[in-house]
């Protein structure tokens, strides 16, 4: 049986708005059994970005997103990390993957590296959510949806190993990425080796990401790698995986209300690309309502296709794939 650690309100100090916290204003996040999920500060001048905010990004291609991300990722080499991609789940299309560093064939992916010195979790991936952002636009409070995604990520028969503790909810703005690449609020540090639900960004956050992305992006995941592959296997190791979701869209529970968009749903996809899954299955259309289908349909398809809560077929096979010998890698 795994050795599950529950949760408990960790109090961390309060923000107004959407500012950014400083590190000495934080008190670390605890778990039950003193897990310590100390932030590490980031220092790097982002005004450049912050105007990438003000000025709006109505005609900025992805190349123009992938430069200002290599720029932010000079900065960071002090730090020894960078951001190495997005994954999006889309709304009424197919999502997408964007790849932010070029290593060629000196790195493939990226993975957490179990009891790696520079992250906080050990053998486990401690899993925090960011209370400041949690009720959407349509009235409806992500942390039980976000616990039950938790429950069953940790759940999959396959991955015995693995153990998710949930480190606790924030009363500050918890977004490194969105703050440090995106100038929009957030912190001035990562939590390492963890796991981050960063809450629920307005539109104009995902019309940054992606030209109009408020459009269509439901949610989105970053990874934020260290550049040193310290056990030199050509794998990337994991500093921390960012959680955004979309508040431009009618998020509801839709197995009680029958209508909107199921976040249980979003946020398990999202969460599996946090444990490494990718997209999967083949997109087509139907010619007469031009709507795209899946093949297979899975939880961790590129698009949103209705209510999917289980983890199961080619979903469960990416998952065991990655988890079924944790902490052996």
């Amino acid at each position: 049986m795994k050795n599950k650690l529950f949760a408990f309100i960790a109090i961390l100090g309060l923000s107004a708005g959407c500012d950014t916290q400083e590190i000495g204003e934080i008190t670390p996040i605890q778990t039950q059994k003193g897990v310590d999920l100390s932030m590490t500060k980031v220092d790097i001048d982002i005004s450049d970005f912050k105007k990438s905010k003000q000025n709006g990004i109505s005609s900025r291609t992805h190349e123009d997103l992938i430069s200002m991300v290599q720029q932010a990722n000079l900065l960071l080499e002090p730090y020894g990390i960078e951001l190495e991609k997005m994954e999006y789940l889309s709304a009424d299309n197919v999502g997408n993957t964007v790849f932010f560093n070029d290593r060629g064939n000196k790195q493939i992916g990226s993975d957490f590296l179990p009891n790696d010195p520079r992250n906080l979790g050990g053998e486990t991936v401690p899993y925090i959510v960011d209370g400041t952002q949690a009720i959407t636009a349509s009235g409806f409070n992500v942390l039980s949806a976000l616990e039950s995604v938790r429950n069953t990520w940790e759940n999959v028969t396959c991955s015995g190993g693995l153990s998710i503790p949930n480190a606790g909810v924030s009363n500050f703005d918890l977004g490194f990425i969105s703050n440090i690449f995106f100038g929009y609020g957030g912190s001035a540090g990562y939590y390492p080796g963890v796991i981050v639900q960063a809450g629920v960004l307005p539109k104009g956050f995902f019309d940054l990401v992606d030209v109009d992305g408020g459009e269509f992006i439901l949610g989105v995941t970053f990874t934020l790698t260290y550049t040193e592959d310290i056990n030199q296997d050509g794998v990337s190791e994991v500093a921390v995986k960012e959680v955004y979701y979309n508040d431009a869209f009618n998020w509801q529970d839709v197995v009680d209300t029958g209508s909107g968009y199921d976040f249980e749903t979003v946020a398990l996809h999202e969460t599996g690309h946090a444990l490494s899954q990718a997209h999967f299955g083949k997109a087509f259309s139907t010619p007469k309502n031009g709507k795209i289908h899946f093949a297979p349909r899975a939880l961790m398809n590129a698009g949103y296709s209705g209510v999917n809560r289980v983890v199961e077929g080619s979903d469960k096979a990416g998952h065991c794939s990655n988890w079924g010998n944790w902490p052996n890698r």
